[in-house]
């Protein structure tokens, strides 16, 4: 199989080509347009991975031209922009598929294979589940000695949850992962081909390897016949081969990224001496825009999240001298995450949109499992430690953003009061929460002087403690009370008020058509949001009740700003959720005064 590769960062160009080559993929790798155009009329390939913001012709217009001239084979894309806008664009000019970056590079390899079977048999490790075997080499499914022959999306069903054995996934999420966007089916689609997977696997004589959790989703059911010790996903060895290709492509590009991040930390000081040109601001968005994507190939996702907080910064032409401190902030974490001795794995199943990590340090796993399996719909991802040891080593390769901790442990020669006393010189430091039997005065003193955010008293319900955790998330985050999104169909109010609150040091993103607003939500994680009552579309009494139905949302506070100021309007306003109402005459001052009420972290 043969792949061209288009990207003009050197360093994520680098690591994919080692990875393709180590699935056993020719590829030939490109930095521009017009490069790719005479590439791809001048070889064959089978399928060319392009990414959209290269120079000379950019990768939308790429595609345009090859499908213009007749190219049949499949292009996939890739881009650091995550909106329905892109990916209509990219479908719409003849692309097959579309991966954000930072991808998880298990995802990216599944859709390259799923892209490329659509005629063409692919390489890959062959994985078992009892007496099921699936070699993708052969495209083939036996149970026992007995073929079993399966649609391309049961295919890609079993595919998925071969690969990833012990996580849950929503009928959504396998949408998004296994179908095109532009074909949309609607959920029950997914159901129908599980049901037909189902009913084939057992007629060909093997166990249901599906398991229903109710509520949540599909997983893989545990297989019945292996002892612990053997995995079901034989492919581990690859996957530790890949973590050391990725880990020696990061040795040999560290001092690039220094070279970037560098070019950032001339922003800083550029905007308060009023000598930021439109030259740095720029080169220096690039920087940022690569970085964004190239971190996250290797792992390093905290760092890909930052430095797309960066590049959004530098959109505006227009930036205050307020904003150089959170640049220079956010600049300092880039440069932490970029210089670990360790690389966190790039081959995590985990969700590329923000999701807090949770390390629960317990040795009672099933309070443990039992959270894990509520965080998965609070949109958490869980990590466990059984002893004091295995936490060090955990929070050292891979820092949790906040830590569940026991304090009684097996060992009697340590308990968490010892983990606890070596976290609180740890820079930066980690938001800690005891979860313990231990009921005594003397415990409740001594963590609280060693900084504990919350004492939460076992047993606890897995909602009340997971409550807790994003509570204390929520006061915990990096750039807490800057962020506010403004929802109004008034272009000049927008304006106005952006400008106005943009004074006090805020960071505002403002929106005219609801209609984008939860793509919006997403990608600029508001402190705080303001709604117009009445606008085109969905009005705010719409927006703030999807908001509130979302637990990732549930405390955001919420400000109706209307010129109506009827009293069974405001009660409307408050029963669907609304922090506040204030009246479009009121006086700027006031305004403000009531944004910077709400934004302050609630006293415990």
């Amino acid at each position: 199989m043969k792949i061209l590769l288009v990207e003009d960062d050197t360093l994520t160009s680098a690591a994919l080509a080692e990875i393709l080559n180590a699935h056993q993929y020719t590829v030939n790798t490109v930095a521009d347009g017009i490069t790719t155009l005479e590439m791809a009329e001048t070889f064959i390939y089978d399928l060319i991975l392009l990414d959209i913001e290269i120079p000379k012709l950019d990768g939308i217009s790429v595609c345009k031209q090859l499908r213009i001239k007749g190219y049949q084979n499949p292009i996939l894309l890739l881009t650091a922009r995550d909106s329905s806008t892109d990916r209509v664009m990219g479908l719409d000019a003849g692309a097959d598929d579309y991966v954000v970056k930072p991808f998880d590079t298990d995802e990216l390899m599944a859709r390259i294979r799923a892209l490329l079977r659509r005629g063409k048999s692919v390489s890959g490790a062959v994985m078992t589940w009892e007496n099921l075997c699936f070699d993708p080499i052969n495209n083939e499914i036996k149970s026992g000695d007995r073929l079993v022959h399966l649609t391309s999306k049961e295919y890609c069903l079993l595919e998925l949850f071969l690969l990833n054995p012990k996580r849950i996934f929503s009928r959504r999420a396998i949408l998004d992962r296994l179908w095109d966007f532009a074909e949309s089916p609607g959920e029950e689609t997914v159901s129908t081909h599980i049901k037909c997977l189902r009913q084939k696997i057992k007629a060909a004589g093997s166990s249901d390897p599906i398991e229903t959790v109710h509520g949540l989703g599909y997983r893989l059911r545990e297989p019945s016949n292996l002892p612990e010790s053997q995995p079901v996903d034989q492919s581990q060895n690859s996957r530790k081969e890949m973590t050391a290709i990725t880990s020696r492509i990061w040795e040999n590009f560290k001092d690039k990224v220094r070279v970037q991040i560098s070019i950032l930390e001339q922003v800083s000081p550029a905007l308060l001496n009023g000598k930021l040109s439109a030259k740095l601001q720029q080169e220096a968005k690039k920087e940022a825009h690569k970085l964004a994507g190239s971190l996250g190939v290797f792992g390093l996702r905290e760092g890909s999240q930052v430095a797309r907080e960066i590049e959004d910064l530098l959109e505006n032409p227009n930036l205050d001298i307020s904003q150089a401190q959170l640049i220079s902030d956010l600049v300092v974490a880039l440069s932490l995450e970029a210089s670990r001795e360790t690389l966190l794995t790039p081959f995590s199943s985990e969700p590329v949109a923000y999701s807090p990590l949770i390390l629960i340090v317990d040795d009672d796993l099933m309070l443990a499992e039992r959270i894990r399996v509520e965080a998965i719909a609070w949109g958490l991802r869980i990590e466990i430690a059984t002893d004091l040891s295995v936490a060090r080593k955990m929070i050292a390769q891979n820092p949790p953003n906040i830590i569940l901790l026991d304090l009684t442990f097996p060992n009697a020669q340590e308990d968490g009061l010892t983990l606890l006393e070596e976290l609180t010189d740890r820079i930066p430091q980690i938001p800690v929460i005891t979860l313990t039997g231990r009921q005594s005065l003397t415990d409740r003193v001594t963590v609280a002087r060693l900084g504990v955010k919350a004492f939460l008293q076992k047993p606890l319900p897995a909602y009340e403690i997971l409550k807790t955790v994003t509570e204390v998330l929520s006061q915990s985050r990096p750039g807490k009370g800057n962020r506010v999104l403004i929802v109004d169909d008034d272009p000049s109010l927008l304006a106005y008020v952006a400008r106005v609150l943009e004074a006090t040091g805020l960071t505002v993103t403002t929106l005219e058509n609801p209609e984008h607003f939860w793509e919006v939500l997403l990608d600029c994680r508001p402190d705080l949001l303001i709604l117009d009552w009445e606008m085109s579309g969905f009005n705010g009494i719409d927006l703030c009740q999807a908001v509130r139905t979302d637990q990732r949302w549930r405390n955001l506070p919420i400000i109706f700003f209307s010129v109506h100021t009827e009293e069974n309007t405001i009660i409307q306003a408050f029963a669907v959720g609304a922090s506040d109402y204030l009246s479009k005459t009121i006086a700027t001052e006031t305004l403000i005064v009531q944004v910077l009420r709400r934004l302050q972290p609630i006293p415990r």
